[in-house]
């Protein structure tokens, strides 16, 4: 299943907050947001590690996750095999030989 199950409300609720934070920079023409910036900036400046993590987050994009699929004392992975498996429960290496419609 791909996505929210039907009727999941959350992704609104993310909304609702941003539309409201919006809403309160755009009354005080950005004041607040410009002083927590600044106040951000000067953290990061003194070599607050949180504060820099934050701007590098924002500026640079969150470092992708990584899954490390070997270890230094584990062998190393030579290949991958798939297997297709049809609703009936027949497996083959080549989902043409399973005989599925769509």
């Amino acid at each position: 299943m791909a996505g929210a199950p039907i009727g999941n409300k959350n992704a609104l609720k993310g909304r609702i907050w941003s539309d409201h934070l919006r809403r309160a920079i755009a009354q005080d023409d950005g004041k607040r947001l410009r002083e927590s910036i600044e106040k951000l900036l000067n953290l990061a400046s003194i070599g607050e590690p949180w504060a820099i993590k934050e701007l590098a987050d924002r500026l640079d994009g969150r470092p992708k996750q990584t899954n490390v699929l070997e270890g230094p004392d584990e062998p190393q992975i030579k290949g991958i095999k798939i297997i297709f498996v049809s609703p009936d429960g027949k497996e083959s290496e080549d989902i043409k030989a399973l005989n599925i419609s769509n």
